[in-house]
């Protein structure tokens, strides 16, 4: 008879049979009787590129029946097979839905659906949410916009008045700034329209989405709030908030924590090549790149081990018995050297958006050169119906560096580096492509190119 797995099975059972721990370099780890739970995940090496086999499901308990068994995207490394039940969905599902409860009140009534569908991975999440919420899924068909779905979704709620009037639209935000930039004027004052006339939220994943970006987004859609989530297949939920009031007030900073739900994890911050197990609030402070291992349902036999890099550079704010509170630094495959300063995804992502809101741009990139031994940086701009001339955007542009980093600002002014603007138009911008969803925001032509 199969012995019932648990969590240290399960280490002993992934060492046994993931390529990457068979090296001689993690041979020591194979003896973990002595260790106890803390210990074995604070030695576990990142897994960077390692694949589950194929028949890791027959480790799962024949009375907890897959789903299926997933590929994951790879965002988090190379792709690995991940076993997915129906209970790992209902709960992860249910763990959603908690979040939704607790920042708007209550599950919205409508969820539309801009990421991938069925049986893409996003897909099957959403319909778990929907499910467990007891809410109306819409996805957009072949050729239909948000603003489609959103004309069907006002229609459900104006036939069902006792209902409530919230909608949840979930997307990439890449996604929905190019539909919306898309849009000619009028249907731009029909989606604002019927936005108004209900309690729209916007949850968006996928891409760092912070609240400069979120303020754009706002000035173009005007909704009631935006969730910023951290999920995946490896049944991870985390989730902040930005309400109406923080994207509309022009002096707002950015201070509020990232929460990610501890129900089914253990997490790790990876740094200076180790990794720390915060089990307790004795790391506030730390800094480095976010490990989660899956360590199973509670309650239930089921000990899948999914450990990953989230490749997302974070510091410990604290722990509690339901969540960990983390502040998101960006993410750690940025581009750190742009002559003498510091040139990173937040900064970047803070001048796009501020200097796209302040004068109806569209969202642009920035791009890399050397020329005559020096740097040029150029920044592209979806020129939308601004008028004016670049020196403005490019006074814009200039003023916010400095304002984000005064090494910027003196590389700059002593003219040790250069500064560019271009206004183009929308094809002309990666983000318009529909091929791709997730575009560069720094576009390095010095050898590299960065996402």
């Amino acid at each position: 008879m199969t012995a019932k797995p648990n969590v240290k099975s399960a280490f002993e059972y992934a060492l046994n049979n993931i390529e990457f721990y068979k090296s001689d370099s993690y041979k020591n780890l194979r003896n973990l009787n002595s260790k106890n739970l803390e210990e074995v995940i604070a030695n576990v090496p990142i897994i960077s590129g390692a694949i589950f086999i194929d028949d890791f499901y027959k480790f799962i308990p024949n009375i907890r029946t897959n789903v299926s068994l997933f590929q994951t995207s790879g965002s988090t490394g190379k792709p690995k097979v991940i076993p997915i039940t129906y209970d790992d969905m209902k709960i992860f599902g249910q763990t959603f839905v908690n979040v939704y409860k607790e920042l708007l009140g209550e599950i919205p009534y409508i969820n539309i659906n801009i990421a991938p569908p069925r049986p893409a991975i996003s897909g099957i999440t959403m319909s778990s949410i929907s499910d467990v919420g007891k809410s109306i899924e819409l996805n957009p068909g072949p050729g239909q916009t948000t603003l489609d779905v959103l004309k069907k979704s006002n229609y459900i709620l104006n036939s069902h008045p006792k209902v409530n009037k919230k909608i949840l639209i979930t997307g990439l935000p890449s996604i929905l700034f190019r539909e919306i930039y898309n849009l000619d004027a009028k249907s731009r004052e029909e989606l604002n329209y019927l936005v108004s006339k209900n309690e729209v939220y916007v949850a968006v994943g996928g891409e760092p989405l912070n609240l400069e970006r979120s303020k754009l987004l706002y000035s173009l859609i005007p909704v009631k709030g935006i969730i910023d989530l951290l999920a995946s297949t490896e049944r991870v939920c985390g989730s902040k908030f930005y309400s109406e009031e923080m994207l509309k007030n022009e002096d707002t900073q950015d201070t509020s924590m990232f929460k990610l739900s501890r129900y089914n994890n253990e997490f790790g911050i990876y740094s200076s090549g180790k990794v720390y197990y915060p089990s307790n609030n004795k790391l506030k402070g730390l800094e480095g790149e976010l490990l989660l291992i899956s360590k199973g349902l509670k309650g239930h036999d089921h000990v899948p081990l999914i450990n990953y890099n989230t490749k997302e550079k974070v510091r410990f704010i604290g722990i509690d018995k339901d969540y960990m509170y983390l502040e998101f630094l960006g993410r750690t495959n940025k581009l750190v050297n742009f002559s003498v300063s510091k040139l990173d995804d937040i900064i970047l992502d803070d001048v796009l958006a501020f200097t796209s809101r302040k004068l109806n741009l569209g969202e642009g990139y920035a791009e890399i050169t050397r020329e005559n031994g020096l740097d040029k940086m150029t920044f592209y701009f979806y020129k939308n119906e601004f008028k004016g001339n670049k020196e403005v955007v490019m006074n814009l542009v200039l003023d916010k560096l400095s304002q984000k980093e005064m090494e910027l600002k003196y590389v700059l002014d002593k003219k040790l580096a250069s500064l560019d603007v271009e206004l183009v138009d929308k094809d002309k911008i990666p983000f318009y492509d529909p091929k791709k969803l997730k575009s560069p925001k720094i576009i390095d032509k010095r050898g590299i190119e960065h996402y």
